[in-house]
């Protein structure tokens, strides 16, 4: 019993000291974990408040959109990715931020930084906008048009949304020429990005791009309220103010002060700041310094497109031979910009070419003939059914060759639209029935155009009704109507000694018509109105 006992008892002193060992030794080993726990929770969140911080500066330089602000954006994004390389949405900005610097502003060494940082943002699987936005991108580039558009559609159905999205959206449309539908998602990117310049922007030279230099000009305007230093979006609305024959004096200072930061520029904004230079130098008749600055512009970016043709422009202002193979180099670059051939056939025409100014619009057709857009009632039309700018234009041209029917049809097209240009293809086949002394066929087109009440827009048609009343021998209507005109191109700005010259020439046409009381009449109205 007693060595029993005595076995007891050692086994319980051991026991004891054990667990009291073994306490110890655990309670270290906890403490150590969670010690050890402590440091890893305490470093990663330092870890991740330090990458949200860099991802936000990354973000705001990105927004901002020049060159050197995206340049900003990628020094945050290397920074954050020495603290962690798979940030996925970090891989994913940068694939954003690098193909907009390869795209947007022709820095080709970005293009492989794009397609490296897209490969790392798919294979951590980010959900991100900017990772699709420059796959879309990217597959555009590669002239994969038709893996874009499933692409992008995958995507819809899947519910994104994304302003990337809709900018490469809309630039597939704009690839296919679907015009009207490009224009929709360029807005929709531009709405829910309010405050990023790069949306309105890339709207802006869309509608640019269309000869739709109002339209453009207010979307670069809405770019620069959200960056009032966005250089890209300060040359584009220098240029189409420049289009639209204003802003000489602002063009010129724009110019000096963005070439003032050319270390800042990159290839693309050097490149229009020297067709912004060539633009003005058209403007006030310098072709030949027009043409040196087009082709500065195009050493520094041979895709910029209004290079070519404010160059094409010049060699038209100078009557060289080459204009009409300049404009065809220059749709070539761009072929669903509406702007290179309309413009460059109305050109060609005031340089004599009208047979180039035709070949330049059967170009045009055979772009977007086959393009289908929305109709009223669900239906879809050809475009160019619904393009009276395209029949104006070719309207004008035929009648310069002299090919009268054929100029009669495409004013008849132009009208059958219904649009913005009704009164200007009224005006026109008016002046072609008119020609033909069909004064019943022109007068109910112009009485339409220029209205008695003298609120028409066109102080040519005006003009056009009162020679038409004249050879009636109905002047005292047709003096109201020249007078009308005459008031109504004095508010549009026209020169003072132009509008007397007329005025003398109606003068002179009512005397040698017998009308010599008429004449004495008209003088002393048209001297009164002319002070």
């Amino acid at each position: 019993m007693a060595a029993k006992d005595g076995s007891n008892g050692g086994q319980r002193d051991w026991r004891r000291r054990e667990s009291l060992t073994s306490a110890l030794v655990q309670v270290g080993v906890v403490a150590v974990l969670l010690a050890g726990a402590v440091t890893y929770v305490v470093h990663r969140g330092t870890v991740k408040q330090r990458t949200d911080a860099r991802m936000k500066e990354a973000r705001l330089a990105a927004l901002r959109d020049n060159p050197a602000d995206l340049r900003k954006a990628l020094a945050e994004l290397e920074a954050l990715f020495q603290l962690d390389a798979d940030a996925r949405d970090a891989q994913a900005l940068a694939a954003d931020v690098n193909t907009r610097l390869w795209l947007e502003y022709r820095q080709p060494e970005a293009e492989a930084r794009a397609r490296e940082h897209l490969a790392r943002a798919e294979a951590l699987d980010s959900r991100s906008g900017e990772r699709y936005g420059a796959k879309a991108l990217v597959l555009l580039a590669e002239g994969k048009s038709a893996e874009a558009e499933k692409y992008l559609e995958e995507l819809k159905t899947q519910g994104a949304k994304s302003p990337r999205l809709s900018l490469a959206e809309a630039k597939l449309l704009l690839e296919r020429g679907r015009l009207s539908d490009a224009r929709l998602a360029f807005s929709r990117a531009s709405e829910a990005a309010w405050r990023e310049p790069r949306y309105p922007v890339a709207h802006g030279e869309a509608l640019l791009d269309e000869g739709m230099y109002a339209q453009a000009a207010e979307a670069m305007k809405k770019a620069l309220a959200a960056n009032p230093d966005h250089l890209r979006a300060r040359l584009s609305l220098t240029l189409a103010r420049l289009y639209q024959g204003e802003g000489r004096e602002e063009a010129a200072k724009v110019v000096s002060e963005v070439l003032a930061r050319e270390a800042e520029l990159g290839p693309a904004l050097k490149a229009r700041a020297r067709v912004v230079q060539a633009a003005l130098a058209l403007a006030e008749g310098r072709a030949d310094e027009a043409q040196k600055a087009a082709e500065e512009s195009l050493a520094a970016a041979p895709d910029e497109h209004h290079a070519r043709f404010v160059r094409a422009r010049a060699l038209a202002l100078k009557k060289d031979p080459g204009a009409r193979a300049a404009f065809q180099e220059a749709v070539a670059k761009h072929r669903t910009a509406p702007l290179l051939y309309l413009d460059g056939a109305r050109a060609l025409q005031q340089a004599g070419d009208g047979e180039g100014a035709l070949a330049l619009l059967d170009a045009y057709e055979a772009v977007f003939r086959d393009v289908q857009v929305a109709a009223p009632e669900g239906k879809t039309v050809g475009a160019l059914e619904r393009d009276e700018r395209y029949w104006l234009a070719r309207g004008n041209v035929m009648e310069a060759l002299g090919r009268a029917d054929d100029a009669m049809g495409a004013y008849d097209k132009a009208m059958a639209v219904k649009g913005v240009g009704l009164a200007r293809a009224q005006y026109a086949k008016a002046v072609l029935l008119m020609a033909r002394k069909d004064y019943d066929g022109a007068q109910p087109l112009l009485t339409e155009v220029a209205p008695e009440n003298g609120m028409g827009a066109m102080p040519e048609a005006y003009e056009a009704l009162g020679e038409l009343l004249f050879a009636r021998g109905e002047y005292a209507n047709g003096c109201q109507r020249y007078f009308l005109g005459l008031t109504r191109a004095r508010l549009q700005g026209a020169s003072l000694e132009a509008l007397k010259t007329k005025a003398s020439d109606v003068e002179k046409r009512l005397a040698a018509a017998g009308q010599p009381s008429m004449a004495k009449a008209w003088k002393a109205e048209a001297e009164a109105m002319l002070k």
